[in-house]
Protein backbone atom coordinates (compact mmCIF):
# COMPACT_ATOMS: atom_id res chain seq x y z
CA UNK A 1 0.00 0.00 0.00
CA UNK A 2 1.41 3.38 -0.99
CA UNK A 3 1.21 6.25 1.47
CA UNK A 4 0.58 9.44 -0.42
CA UNK A 5 0.38 12.43 1.89
CA UNK A 6 0.42 15.16 -0.73
CA UNK A 7 -0.53 15.45 -4.38
CA UNK A 8 2.06 16.86 -6.76
CA UNK A 9 0.22 20.17 -6.89
CA UNK A 10 -0.04 20.55 -3.12
CA UNK A 11 3.53 19.27 -2.71
CA UNK A 12 4.77 22.05 -4.99
CA UNK A 13 2.97 24.60 -2.84
CA UNK A 14 4.45 23.13 0.33
CA UNK A 15 7.96 23.15 -1.15
CA UNK A 16 7.50 26.74 -2.26
CA UNK A 17 6.62 27.66 1.35
CA UNK A 18 9.69 25.80 2.61
CA UNK A 19 11.81 27.75 0.12
CA UNK A 20 10.53 31.05 1.50
CA UNK A 21 11.24 29.81 5.04
CA UNK A 22 14.76 28.78 3.99
CA UNK A 23 15.54 32.15 2.40
CA UNK A 24 14.30 34.02 5.47
CA UNK A 25 16.11 31.63 7.82
CA UNK A 26 19.42 32.25 6.07
CA UNK A 27 19.30 35.81 7.42
CA UNK A 28 19.81 34.48 10.95
CA UNK A 29 23.53 33.97 10.39
CA UNK A 30 24.36 37.17 8.49
CA UNK A 31 25.51 39.34 11.41
CA UNK A 32 27.53 36.68 13.28
CA UNK A 33 29.04 35.44 10.02
CA UNK A 34 30.17 38.95 9.06
CA UNK A 35 31.56 39.53 12.54
CA UNK A 36 33.55 36.32 12.20
CA UNK A 37 35.06 37.36 8.85
CA UNK A 38 38.06 38.89 10.59
CA UNK A 39 41.51 37.48 10.19
CA UNK A 40 45.13 37.93 11.15
CA UNK A 41 48.15 37.41 8.91
CA UNK A 42 51.39 36.38 10.59
CA UNK A 43 54.75 35.59 9.09
CA UNK A 44 56.34 32.26 9.84
CA UNK A 45 59.67 33.75 10.98
CA UNK A 46 58.06 35.62 13.90
CA UNK A 47 57.57 32.32 15.78
CA UNK A 48 54.06 33.28 16.88
CA UNK A 49 52.83 30.03 15.37
CA UNK A 50 54.28 26.74 16.54
CA UNK A 51 53.79 23.95 14.03
CA UNK A 52 53.78 20.80 16.13
CA UNK A 53 54.38 17.20 15.15
CA UNK A 54 52.25 16.24 18.15
CA UNK A 55 55.26 15.42 20.35
CA UNK A 56 57.46 18.51 20.53
CA UNK A 57 56.59 20.90 23.37
CA UNK A 58 55.59 24.39 22.13
CA UNK A 59 58.00 27.24 22.87
CA UNK A 60 57.07 29.82 25.48
CA UNK A 61 57.11 32.56 22.80
CA UNK A 62 54.45 30.98 20.59
CA UNK A 63 50.81 32.10 20.83
CA UNK A 64 49.29 29.49 18.54
CA UNK A 65 49.87 25.74 18.44
CA UNK A 66 49.01 24.04 15.16
CA UNK A 67 49.32 20.34 14.40
CA UNK A 68 51.06 19.83 11.07
CA UNK A 69 51.74 16.41 9.53
CA UNK A 70 51.25 14.86 12.96
CA UNK A 71 50.15 11.27 13.53
CA UNK A 72 49.66 11.49 17.27
CA UNK A 73 49.17 14.15 19.95
CA UNK A 74 51.05 14.05 23.23
CA UNK A 75 51.40 17.69 24.21
CA UNK A 76 49.79 20.15 26.60
CA UNK A 77 49.06 23.50 24.97
CA UNK A 78 48.21 25.08 28.35
CA UNK A 79 47.05 28.68 27.82
CA UNK A 80 47.85 28.81 24.10
CA UNK A 81 45.38 28.96 21.21
CA UNK A 82 44.97 25.72 19.29
CA UNK A 83 44.68 25.95 15.51
CA UNK A 84 43.09 23.47 13.11
CA UNK A 85 45.13 23.50 9.91
CA UNK A 86 42.99 23.02 6.81
CA UNK A 87 44.12 20.88 3.88
CA UNK A 88 46.61 18.99 6.04
CA UNK A 89 46.90 15.31 6.89
CA UNK A 90 46.52 16.21 10.59
CA UNK A 91 43.06 17.70 10.04
CA UNK A 92 41.09 14.80 11.57
CA UNK A 93 43.57 14.45 14.42
CA UNK A 94 43.30 18.16 15.14
CA UNK A 95 39.51 17.92 15.18
CA UNK A 96 39.58 15.13 17.74
CA UNK A 97 42.07 16.97 19.94
CA UNK A 98 40.06 20.20 19.72
CA UNK A 99 36.94 18.55 21.14
CA UNK A 100 38.27 18.99 24.67
CA UNK A 101 39.26 22.63 24.11
CA UNK A 102 37.40 25.93 23.94
CA UNK A 103 40.04 28.26 22.46
CA UNK A 104 40.10 26.85 18.91
CA UNK A 105 40.72 28.68 15.64
CA UNK A 106 41.08 27.73 11.97
CA UNK A 107 44.40 28.22 10.20
CA UNK A 108 45.51 28.52 6.58
CA UNK A 109 49.17 28.00 5.73
CA UNK A 110 51.05 28.59 2.49
CA UNK A 111 54.23 26.57 2.13
CA UNK A 112 57.33 28.36 0.79
CA UNK A 113 57.53 26.00 -2.21
CA UNK A 114 53.96 26.90 -3.19
CA UNK A 115 54.82 30.53 -3.82
CA UNK A 116 56.33 29.72 -7.21
CA UNK A 117 52.78 29.13 -8.48
CA UNK A 118 51.57 32.59 -7.53
CA UNK A 119 51.86 36.21 -8.48
CA UNK A 120 50.50 39.15 -6.50
CA UNK A 121 46.98 38.80 -7.91
CA UNK A 122 46.59 35.04 -7.57
CA UNK A 123 48.05 34.95 -4.06
CA UNK A 124 45.68 37.70 -2.99
CA UNK A 125 42.80 35.67 -4.44
CA UNK A 126 43.85 32.62 -2.45
CA UNK A 127 43.82 34.60 0.79
CA UNK A 128 40.53 36.19 -0.21
CA UNK A 129 38.88 32.78 -0.65
CA UNK A 130 40.28 31.56 2.66
CA UNK A 131 38.48 34.35 4.50
CA UNK A 132 35.37 34.95 2.39
CA UNK A 133 34.51 31.33 1.60
CA UNK A 134 35.87 29.55 4.67
CA UNK A 135 36.15 32.20 7.43
CA UNK A 136 39.78 31.44 8.24
CA UNK A 137 40.94 33.08 11.50
CA UNK A 138 44.71 32.96 11.03
CA UNK A 139 46.84 32.99 7.86
CA UNK A 140 50.49 31.97 8.12
CA UNK A 141 52.86 33.07 5.36
CA UNK A 142 56.56 32.62 4.67
CA UNK A 143 58.23 36.01 4.54
CA UNK A 144 59.12 37.18 1.03
CA UNK A 145 58.74 40.41 -0.87
CA UNK A 146 55.64 38.98 -2.55
CA UNK A 147 53.92 37.90 0.68
CA UNK A 148 54.71 41.18 2.42
CA UNK A 149 53.15 43.14 -0.46
CA UNK A 150 50.05 40.94 -0.57
CA UNK A 151 49.64 40.96 3.22
CA UNK A 152 49.73 44.77 3.29
CA UNK A 153 47.17 44.97 0.50
CA UNK A 154 45.01 42.30 2.13
CA UNK A 155 44.86 44.09 5.48
CA UNK A 156 43.21 47.04 3.71
CA UNK A 157 40.25 44.82 2.77
CA UNK A 158 39.58 42.85 5.94
CA UNK A 159 39.44 43.87 9.60
CA UNK A 160 42.45 42.60 11.52
CA UNK A 161 41.83 41.11 14.92
CA UNK A 162 43.28 38.60 17.33
CA UNK A 163 41.99 35.16 16.24
CA UNK A 164 39.21 33.75 18.40
CA UNK A 165 36.59 31.01 18.12
CA UNK A 166 33.23 31.58 16.43
CA UNK A 167 30.71 31.80 19.27
CA UNK A 168 27.10 30.80 18.55
CA UNK A 169 24.87 32.85 20.82
CA UNK A 170 21.57 31.19 19.91
CA UNK A 171 22.63 27.76 21.17
CA UNK A 172 19.27 26.02 20.91
CA UNK A 173 18.15 27.35 17.54
CA UNK A 174 19.55 24.28 15.78
CA UNK A 175 16.81 22.15 17.33
CA UNK A 176 14.13 24.36 15.78
CA UNK A 177 15.67 23.79 12.36
CA UNK A 178 16.01 20.08 13.00
CA UNK A 179 12.22 19.97 13.34
CA UNK A 180 11.84 21.99 10.13
CA UNK A 181 14.30 19.67 8.36
CA UNK A 182 12.38 16.58 9.43
CA UNK A 183 9.06 18.13 8.38
CA UNK A 184 10.56 19.06 5.00
CA UNK A 185 11.70 15.49 4.32
CA UNK A 186 8.47 14.09 5.81
CA UNK A 187 6.46 15.97 3.16
CA UNK A 188 8.36 13.92 0.56
CA UNK A 189 8.90 10.64 2.43
CA UNK A 190 6.57 10.02 5.40
CA UNK A 191 8.53 6.93 6.45
CA UNK A 192 11.30 9.24 7.66
CA UNK A 193 9.47 9.09 10.99
CA UNK A 194 10.83 5.57 11.49
CA UNK A 195 14.37 6.95 11.50
CA UNK A 196 13.80 9.20 14.53
CA UNK A 197 15.22 6.64 17.02
CA UNK A 198 18.66 7.29 15.46
CA UNK A 199 18.49 10.69 17.16
CA UNK A 200 18.89 8.92 20.51
CA UNK A 201 22.29 7.58 19.48
CA UNK A 202 23.70 10.50 17.47
CA UNK A 203 22.34 13.93 16.68
CA UNK A 204 24.89 14.57 13.92
CA UNK A 205 24.34 11.26 12.13
CA UNK A 206 20.58 11.70 12.37
CA UNK A 207 20.82 15.08 10.62
CA UNK A 208 23.02 13.58 7.89
CA UNK A 209 20.79 10.54 7.31
CA UNK A 210 17.61 12.63 7.14
CA UNK A 211 19.29 15.04 4.73
CA UNK A 212 20.67 12.30 2.48
CA UNK A 213 17.26 10.63 2.30
CA UNK A 214 15.87 14.05 1.44
CA UNK A 215 18.26 14.39 -1.51
CA UNK A 216 16.89 11.16 -2.97
CA UNK A 217 13.21 11.89 -2.58
CA UNK A 218 13.40 15.49 -3.75
CA UNK A 219 14.76 14.17 -7.02
CA UNK A 220 12.12 11.45 -7.24
CA UNK A 221 9.09 13.50 -6.23
CA UNK A 222 9.67 16.97 -7.71
CA UNK A 223 9.06 17.38 -11.46
CA UNK A 224 9.84 21.02 -12.04
CA UNK A 225 13.61 21.48 -12.32
CA UNK A 226 13.62 25.02 -10.97
CA UNK A 227 11.60 23.92 -7.96
CA UNK A 228 13.93 20.94 -7.68
CA UNK A 229 16.89 23.33 -7.43
CA UNK A 230 15.19 25.38 -4.71
CA UNK A 231 14.24 22.21 -2.85
CA UNK A 232 17.91 21.15 -2.67
CA UNK A 233 18.76 24.74 -1.83
CA UNK A 234 16.25 24.69 1.06
CA UNK A 235 17.30 21.24 2.22
CA UNK A 236 20.90 22.50 2.39
CA UNK A 237 19.97 25.57 4.43
CA UNK A 238 17.89 23.54 6.90
CA UNK A 239 20.75 21.04 7.25
CA UNK A 240 23.22 23.88 7.80
CA UNK A 241 21.13 25.50 10.51
CA UNK A 242 20.42 22.14 12.15
CA UNK A 243 24.18 21.87 12.72
CA UNK A 244 24.69 25.50 13.70
CA UNK A 245 26.65 25.05 16.94
CA UNK A 246 30.11 25.75 18.39
CA UNK A 247 31.65 22.51 17.19
CA UNK A 248 30.50 22.76 13.57
CA UNK A 249 31.15 26.46 12.97
CA UNK A 250 34.67 26.00 14.34
CA UNK A 251 35.36 22.94 12.16
CA UNK A 252 35.74 20.67 15.19
CA UNK A 253 32.88 18.64 13.73
CA UNK A 254 31.79 18.43 10.09
CA UNK A 255 28.79 17.07 8.22
CA UNK A 256 28.80 13.28 8.53
CA UNK A 257 28.66 10.84 5.58
CA UNK A 258 29.63 13.54 3.08
CA UNK A 259 30.95 11.06 0.49
CA UNK A 260 27.75 9.01 0.70
CA UNK A 261 25.63 12.13 0.25
CA UNK A 262 27.46 12.88 -3.01
CA UNK A 263 27.42 9.45 -4.64
CA UNK A 264 24.26 7.67 -3.43
CA UNK A 265 21.74 9.39 -5.73
CA UNK A 266 23.88 9.22 -8.93
CA UNK A 267 24.54 5.52 -8.24
CA UNK A 268 20.81 4.85 -7.78
CA UNK A 269 20.02 6.67 -11.02
CA UNK A 270 22.78 4.83 -12.86
CA UNK A 271 21.45 1.46 -11.68
CA UNK A 272 17.95 2.46 -12.80
CA UNK A 273 19.33 3.50 -16.18
CA UNK A 274 21.03 0.14 -16.65
CA UNK A 275 17.91 -1.79 -15.60
CA UNK A 276 15.38 0.16 -17.66
CA UNK A 277 17.54 0.94 -20.71
CA UNK A 278 19.68 -2.17 -20.82
CA UNK A 279 19.90 -2.47 -24.60
CA UNK A 280 20.71 1.19 -25.06
CA UNK A 281 23.24 1.06 -22.26
CA UNK A 282 25.06 -1.88 -23.87
CA UNK A 283 25.03 0.03 -27.15
CA UNK A 284 26.87 3.00 -25.64
CA UNK A 285 28.85 1.21 -22.90
CA UNK A 286 32.22 1.52 -24.66
CA UNK A 287 31.83 5.29 -24.72
CA UNK A 288 30.13 5.73 -21.36
CA UNK A 289 32.24 3.44 -19.17
CA UNK A 290 35.47 5.48 -19.47
CA UNK A 291 33.48 8.68 -18.91
CA UNK A 292 31.80 7.37 -15.75
CA UNK A 293 35.04 5.85 -14.44
CA UNK A 294 37.24 8.90 -14.97
CA UNK A 295 34.64 11.37 -13.77
CA UNK A 296 33.58 9.15 -10.85
CA UNK A 297 37.11 8.93 -9.48
CA UNK A 298 37.71 12.66 -9.93
CA UNK A 299 34.32 13.50 -8.40
CA UNK A 300 35.05 11.48 -5.26
CA UNK A 301 38.59 12.77 -4.66
CA UNK A 302 37.42 16.35 -5.26
CA UNK A 303 34.64 16.08 -2.66
CA UNK A 304 35.00 16.59 1.06
CA UNK A 305 36.93 19.14 3.03
CA UNK A 306 40.37 18.95 1.45
CA UNK A 307 40.06 17.39 -1.97
CA UNK A 308 42.55 17.57 -4.82
CA UNK A 309 42.37 20.53 -7.22
CA UNK A 310 44.23 20.47 -10.55
CA UNK A 311 46.13 23.54 -11.79
CA UNK A 312 43.77 23.76 -14.77
CA UNK A 313 40.68 23.83 -12.55
CA UNK A 314 42.32 26.30 -10.18
CA UNK A 315 43.06 28.68 -13.07
CA UNK A 316 39.54 28.28 -14.45
CA UNK A 317 38.02 28.97 -11.06
CA UNK A 318 40.11 32.10 -10.61
CA UNK A 319 39.03 33.33 -14.05
CA UNK A 320 35.36 32.81 -13.14
CA UNK A 321 35.92 34.46 -9.77
CA UNK A 322 37.34 37.55 -11.46
CA UNK A 323 34.02 37.95 -13.25
CA UNK A 324 31.53 37.03 -10.52
CA UNK A 325 33.47 37.98 -7.32
CA UNK A 326 32.36 34.72 -5.67
CA UNK A 327 33.05 31.80 -8.00
CA UNK A 328 30.23 29.40 -8.84
CA UNK A 329 31.14 25.72 -8.61
CA UNK A 330 32.43 24.56 -11.98
CA UNK A 331 30.49 21.29 -12.06
CA UNK A 332 27.25 23.14 -11.41
CA UNK A 333 27.79 25.44 -14.39
CA UNK A 334 28.39 22.34 -16.52
CA UNK A 335 25.70 19.99 -15.23
CA UNK A 336 22.75 22.29 -14.50
CA UNK A 337 22.33 23.03 -18.23
CA UNK A 338 22.23 19.26 -18.82
CA UNK A 339 19.51 18.93 -16.20
CA UNK A 340 17.52 21.66 -17.96
CA UNK A 341 18.07 19.97 -21.33
CA UNK A 342 16.72 16.65 -20.10
CA UNK A 343 12.99 17.47 -20.63
CA UNK A 344 13.74 18.36 -24.26
CA UNK A 345 15.63 15.17 -25.02
CA UNK A 346 13.67 12.82 -27.28
CA UNK A 347 15.79 9.74 -26.57
CA UNK A 348 14.80 8.35 -23.15
CA UNK A 349 18.27 6.93 -22.56
CA UNK A 350 19.97 10.31 -23.03
CA UNK A 351 17.22 12.02 -21.06
CA UNK A 352 18.03 9.82 -18.06
CA UNK A 353 21.73 10.16 -18.78
CA UNK A 354 21.45 13.95 -18.55
CA UNK A 355 19.47 13.58 -15.34
CA UNK A 356 22.31 11.63 -13.71
CA UNK A 357 24.71 14.50 -14.35
CA UNK A 358 22.00 16.96 -13.36
CA UNK A 359 21.70 15.16 -10.01
CA UNK A 360 25.39 15.86 -9.41
CA UNK A 361 24.76 19.59 -9.80
CA UNK A 362 21.83 19.41 -7.38
CA UNK A 363 23.91 17.48 -4.83
CA UNK A 364 26.67 20.05 -5.22
CA UNK A 365 24.18 22.76 -4.28
CA UNK A 366 23.17 20.75 -1.22
CA UNK A 367 26.82 20.06 -0.35
CA UNK A 368 27.67 23.78 -0.50
CA UNK A 369 25.56 24.29 2.62
CA UNK A 370 27.09 21.28 4.39
CA UNK A 371 30.22 23.35 5.00
CA UNK A 372 28.89 24.82 8.23
CA UNK A 373 31.97 26.94 8.86
CA UNK A 374 31.46 28.94 5.65
CA UNK A 375 29.41 32.16 5.82
CA UNK A 376 25.85 31.16 4.97
CA UNK A 377 24.99 34.38 3.12
CA UNK A 378 27.99 33.84 0.80
CA UNK A 379 26.76 30.35 -0.09
CA UNK A 380 23.21 31.61 -0.66
CA UNK A 381 24.53 34.26 -3.06
CA UNK A 382 26.78 31.74 -4.81
CA UNK A 383 23.99 29.25 -5.46
CA UNK A 384 21.42 31.81 -6.61
CA UNK A 385 23.98 33.35 -8.94
CA UNK A 386 24.98 29.91 -10.20
CA UNK A 387 21.35 29.17 -11.08
CA UNK A 388 21.10 32.44 -13.00
CA UNK A 389 24.30 31.80 -14.98
CA UNK A 390 23.31 28.16 -15.59
CA UNK A 391 20.01 29.21 -17.13
CA UNK A 392 21.88 31.59 -19.45
CA UNK A 393 24.28 28.80 -20.46
CA UNK A 394 21.33 26.46 -21.02
CA UNK A 395 19.58 29.02 -23.21
CA UNK A 396 22.66 29.33 -25.40
CA UNK A 397 23.18 25.56 -25.65
CA UNK A 398 19.51 25.03 -26.38
CA UNK A 399 19.73 27.18 -29.51
CA UNK A 400 22.05 24.56 -31.01
CA UNK A 401 20.40 21.59 -29.32
CA UNK A 402 17.08 22.39 -31.02
CA UNK A 403 18.68 21.46 -34.35
CA UNK A 404 19.98 18.07 -33.17
CA UNK A 405 18.29 14.69 -33.65
CA UNK A 406 18.01 14.34 -29.86
CA UNK A 407 15.71 17.34 -29.52
CA UNK A 408 12.01 16.92 -28.80
CA UNK A 409 9.74 19.93 -28.87
CA UNK A 410 8.14 20.41 -25.49
CA UNK A 411 5.20 22.73 -25.13
CA UNK A 412 5.71 22.75 -21.35
CA UNK A 413 8.33 24.66 -19.45
CA UNK A 414 11.88 23.53 -20.09
CA UNK A 415 12.07 22.54 -16.47
CA UNK A 416 8.88 20.52 -16.08
CA UNK A 417 9.27 17.10 -17.55
CA UNK A 418 12.23 15.44 -15.84
CA UNK A 419 10.62 12.20 -14.71
CA UNK A 420 9.76 9.33 -17.04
Amino acid sequence: MKIKILSYTSLNKVLFIFTIIALLSSLIRIIPDIENMKTKIVFEDLNEVFFSDGKTIPTKFSKYVVLKDATTVDIDIKDKVFGILEFNSSFKLSQNYAKKLTNVINVHYIKPEELTKYNEKTLFKRLWRAVVERSIDLIVLPRTKLTETVAKKFNNYFPTSEPSPYIVKAKNIKYVFLVILVLFVFSLFPFIAFFIPILYFSYDYFVSIVSIIGTIFVFKKVNNNILKFFSYFSLGIFTNLSLYDFYHVNNIETFKLVKLSLILLPVILLIELINTQNKEFKKYIKILLPIFTIFGIYYIIRSGNYGFVSDFERNLREFIEDIFIIRPRTKELIFYPLLFLAPYTKNIFFRKFFQIFGSIALLSTFNTFCHIRAPLFINVYRELFTLFISIIIFSIINLFFERSVLYEKNKNSIHNRSRH
